[in-house]
């Protein structure tokens, strides 16, 4: 539907045109609970999966009584693309390293508060003056070349006055791209966000088109970008190559191509990002394994080693969780942290009418670094990019070729990967994955993938010594790569995605995925049904909170 028949729909104010929008583009986060099937007495829920959405959500019905069980397939991990590996007594945290929303009054602040947990898991800010570093371009002394080390930081003007004495001569198409993306994102944030879950987005659309708060001008210029990519709206601006390079830097984290990727997605993120961002102080297997300590002391269990294979249901109500090693859990209400092919299939039910497409794979490379490297020491309170200079391609990567962009973390740099030993360094490096090529490497059997492995570990640190950590090369203990094919096996993911659903305009333009017939007492609270990243999976479980017990935190 385009912003005309939104703004025509919009002109008629009446009641009844209001309920008959509703009902037309109206698309239910969650469906509004029965009392006859909630009516506040301790119940039965039952979690499959234990993904930061069925975490949180389990944390906080259990600490209101309510008897929770999380069943995650992993034979021994918690946290779905949040999980910790450990090498030599070192966490690597596999997906999130950095959070936005925790600060104290901030959403991740209060459901701390709320748990009681605050005290145990404290966030530390990043660096405000740079807490994200961008390289861009390869170092060659032999040869003309250019080369861009670029600190990001903290707050959106704050980001927009370091790239303006940057580039002086870029300055009006700064301001005027700044301006738009500073107003859009307030904008959001104050009309939609509180609802963009459990509304549909035509409907708050309408809404805010009708608002008299905002001015017109405002009204047309959000309702324009919704239909663009992040590639149109730069595009729009005349943003010139490097300056985009450096801007898009951290859209690479949600694995998306910035020609795909949704204008309104990476301005909300880059807003997030720069309200505020924190890393937690003990890491984040320390945070997960805090939730389930909370579920466990309120009387419930957190179990590893259970793959759910069939939810029975009677009078469509789920009544049953079995599993693949014969156990069977009993519920009142169940909540699904896995997409909603996955969910859908356990009921027995057909996939076909589900048209989300999974994000793209990351692959992680954890690597062990003998101590003493100033450069890795640099990087507490930050996170570093690398890119060769051009747009990644995150659609159809050559996994056999280097890879052309790298997002890297290191948890010692930032205290919390010391557990056992002070000799040695940690880094974990996040690239782009190729889901159906990697399948293809495993099924020529384990040395095709010990090979792939091997130069995939060393083309990454080639790129690091050459770019960002001269030197590093020589220091090298060891390199433990987790692939597309090892995070599906991991995870249980579609194809060993990282993020749920993609972020493209495509998909951020559906809102939330229709599940037909869905039993009454079943909710979904995976990104792919919902949003990635850690705020977002507290989000939902804050609404799914709010809307069945009437509790707020």
């Amino acid at each position: 539907m385009k912003l005309n028949k939104i703004i025509e729909f919009a002109r008629k104010k009446s009641e009844v045109r209001l309920k008959e929008i509703r009902e037309q583009l109206s698309i239910p986060f969650f469906r509004t609970h029965e009392q006859s099937l909630w009516n506040g007495s301790p119940r039965k829920i039952v979690v499959v999966g234990s993904g930061i959405g069925g975490m949180a959500s389990g944390a906080l019905f259990a600490s209101i009584g309510h008897h929770v069980t999380v069943l995650e397939l992993n034979k021994k991990l918690i946290g779905g693309h949040g999980r910790c590996q450990i090498f030599n007594n070192m966490p690597y945290s596999m997906g999130p390293q950095y959070v936005w929303e925790f600060g104290e009054q901030m959403l991740g602040g209060r459901f701390l508060k709320f748990l009681n947990l605050q005290k145990s898991n404290p966030f530390v800010p990043m660096s405000k003056d740079g807490f994200e570093r961008i390289f861009i371009g390869n170092r060659d002394d032999t040869s003309n070349y250019c080369f861009i080390n670029f600190k990001v930081p903290m707050g959106l003007e704050n980001f927009r006055q370091e790239l303006k004495r940057l580039f002086p001569e870029e300055s009006i198409q700064l301001d005027a791209l700044f301006d738009d993306m500073i107003a859009v994102f307030q904008t959001f944030k104050s009309h939609f966000r509180r609802n963009a879950a459990n509304q549909g987005r035509f409907l708050l659309a309408t809404k805010f088109i009708m608002t008299g708060k905002v001015h017109m001008d405002m009204k047309l210029k959000l309702g324009r970008t919704i239909y663009l990519s992040v590639k149109e709206f730069f595009d729009q601006h005349k943003i010139n190559n490097l300056i985009r390079r450096i801007l898009y830097g951290h859209g690479g984290i949600f694995a998306e191509n910035e020609s795909e990727m949704s204008a309104i997605a990476y301005i909300v993120a880059t807003g997030n990002y720069h309200e505020g961002a924190w890393y937690p102080k003990y890491g984040f297997s320390h945070f997960f394994d805090s939730l389930a300590s909370a579920i466990k002391t309120a009387g419930g269990c957190v179990e590893t080693a259970k793959k759910v294979i069939r939810l029975q249901t009677v009078n469509n109500l789920v009544t049953r969780a079995i599993c693949e090693d014969g156990a069977s859990y009993e519920c009142d209400f169940l909540f699904s942290d896995i997409s909603p092919r996955l969910t859908a299939s356990l009921l027995g039910r057909g996939t076909e009418e589900f048209d989300y497409t999974p994000s793209h794979s990351i692959p992680a490379c954890c690597i062990g670094i003998k101590k003493g490297l100033e450069a890795i020491a640099e990087m507490k309170g930050r996170n570093y990019w690398w890119q060769d200079g051009n747009e990644v391609n995150f659609n159809n990567p050559d996994v056999t070729a280097p890879p052309r962009g790298l997002f890297i973390g290191s948890p010692s740099a930032n205290g919390f990967g010391q557990a056992g030993s002070d000799v040695e360094d940690a880094l974990v490096i996040f690239c782009p994955g190729n889901y159906g090529q990697e399948k293809k490497i495993y099924e020529k059997g384990p040395a095709a993938v010990e090979k792939f492995k091997h130069r995939l570990v060393d083309d990454i640190i080639s790129i690091l010594d050459k770019n960002i950590f001269p030197g590093i090369k020589s220091r090298v203990l060891f390199g433990e790569v987790f692939s597309s094919i090892d995070i599906e096996n991991d995870t249980g993911s579609e194809f060993g995605n990282a993020y749920g659903r993609r972020l493209t305009t495509e998909e951020i333009l559906k809102g939330p995925i229709r599940e037909e017939n869905c039993p009454a007492n079943l909710y979904n609270v995976s990104a792919t049904k919902n949003s990635p990243g850690i705020a977002s999976g507290i989000f939902t479980a804050e609404l799914i909170f709010k809307e069945l017990t009437g509790c707020e935190i």
